[in-house]
Formats: C-alpha cells, structure tokens, sequence
C-alpha cells in the first residue's frame, strides 16, 4: 500500500515544518487554505476548509458574539410550581432553564430535566421550584462578554458546566452561553428531534422586504441580493441581525410605527416592537422619479 503524499493532514505537516521563521502556526494554515481555494485543489473538502477556518478565526471570538441575548432568554421564577416548569421546558423544547429569583438579574440557580423528572416522580408538582434548587449541587456560571469563547469552552468542560450567564460590568443578566453555542461556531449548527426549527421570515414586495428582526444580514443578502451590512456605521461593530442593525442605527429601541433612516435612501419601518426589541421590520427600499423603478434590484 502507497501513502498518499497529498493528504490534507501531511500537506500541514509538511508546510508547518518549512514554514518562515517570522511566520506563526495559524498564518502558515491559513495561507495553506488560501491557496487551496485559489488554486481549486481538493487537498482539503468544503467541509474541513470549513472546520479549519472555523477554528482559526475562533481565537478573537468573545462571549458577546455567540451568547443568546438577553431579550431571547427563556427563565423560570423561583416560585413556580414543578409542573408549570415542566410545562415551559416542553413548549420551548429546553433541557436547561435558568431559574431567577426577584427578577432576570437574580439567577438562583439553573434546572435540568433531570431535576424537574425526579420532582415529578416523587409527587411534588405543586411544590416551588425553589425545592429543586436546594437539593441541588450544581452552581451557576457566571461569566463576561468579554471572555474568549475557547477559555470558556475549557472551562466549562473542566467544571462539567452546561450553561453559563454572561453579565454586565454592572452585575446584570446579559445573555447566556451554552456549550453547544460553542461547539456549534466550530463544527455548524447542531440540530436534535427536540429542537424547535425558528423561520426568520424574508417577505420581498414591490419596493419592500417584511422580515423578522431576527433574520441575519447574510440571510437577506442571499434571499434579496440586499447587503445591508455595509450601512454599519463602526466597523468594528459585530451586528448579524436586522434588528441588531435598526437599533445600532436608531442608538434605542424605536416606537411602533417609528420610520429609521438608513444609508442610500433605505428606510426600516417598525412594524412590531416590544419593550425589550424589535420583532418585526419593513425595509423601504427607496425608488427613482416617478418610476417608482427601484435602485436596490430584489432578486428573483
């Protein structure tokens, strides 16, 4: 039996070891997947280019980039009944829910499925929820949205911690991070039988897009040919949603109704706001004389 001497694994090794002395590990693999592409080898399949740039580029990720913000975290109040818990968990298709006290920015403690079935066996439906949380062991994880995402993946590795809460400077609930999230930025979205598939609805019309706040920039791009990421004003400024972009644009959460002005004659029309974010947009895409023709073509 030959090797293969154009292997993905020793063509690393072998540019690992002739690389430049000023040149680190990671530019060496980077410049290797570089000529990959531009060269159309097959050195390495779509998927681990993928991978290995997944993993390259997850070195400057910080907690804030991954974490499910605030507004979208589903708690549970410490006075709940067992059985309303059991109840949220099916709904929501969780088997981790952080558990709060007097509000959001008092976890208590965080219940797993487990918890809430040895609660159920022994009879306790009523019983608060509380209960749970004194028999338990299990401490919460409270971590900063500046903390690198592959630090906190060790960690909660090394302290067979799940799910960890990100915090503010000033001690309150910013998101939550769980270990999936961070599987997930290196190896794609993991789905099981219980995940609950959320549709961020792209509606194109005449002149207009209806879309979900949530609907990613990259996913309006690829479904209206729209980049409306280069109306970020700081390009330092990570913004992946629709929602993210109107409310970095309006510097607050705007009213009902409430038209924001973007770059180019682009407009974003509120369509559905609560007190906490934005659900729902209207992207009036602006138009030529009387033509009504417009400049930012949808695609078909």
């Amino acid at each position: 039996m030959t090797e293969d001497s154009h292997s993905p694994i020793k063509q690393i090794f072998k540019s690992l070891f002739t690389r430049k002395s000023n040149e680190t590990v990671r530019e060496t693999i980077e410049e290797l997947l570089e000529e990959n592409r531009a060269e159309g080898d097959e050195d390495f399949s779509e998927h681990e280019q993928q991978l290995l740039s997944n993993v390259l580029y997850l070195k400057d990720k910080k907690c804030c980039h991954v974490m499910v913000p605030r507004a979208e975290i589903i708690a549970f109040p410490q006075n709940g009944s067992i059985s309303d818990l059991a109840k949220l968990m099916v709904e929501k298709g969780h088997s981790r829910i952080p558990i709060y006290g007097d509000s959001l920015d008092d976890i208590v403690g965080v219940l797993h499925i487990i918890d809430l079935a040895i609660g159920l066996i022994k009879g306790e439906n009523a019983q608060p929820v509380s209960e749970l949380i004194n028999n338990s062991n299990k401490s919460v994880k409270f971590v900063s949205p500046c903390m690198g995402v592959l630090d906190l993946l060790r960690e909660m590795q090394a302290d067979k911690v799940h799910l960890a809460i990100v915090i503010d400077e000033y001690g309150g609930v910013d998101g939550l991070v769980t270990i999936e999230d961070l599987l997930e930025e290196i190896v794609g979205n993991i789905e099981d039988e219980y995940d609950f598939e959320e549709q961020h609805v792209i509606t194109p019309q005449e002149g207009v897009i209806v879309a979900d706040a949530r609907a990613e920039l990259d996913e309006i791009e690829s479904t209206t040919g729209i980049d409306l990421s280069e109306y970020i004003n700081d390009k330092d400024t990570v913004i992946n949603t629709l929602g993210g972009l109107v409310f970095h644009l309006a510097q607050r959460i705007p009213a009902k109704g409430e038209v924001i002005d973007g770059a180019d004659g682009i407009k974003f029309r509120i369509l559905d706001v609560d007190p906490r974010r934005i659900k729902k947009i209207m992207i009036i895409l602006p138009t030529t004389g009387d033509s009504g023709f417009c400049q930012c073509h949808i695609k078909s």
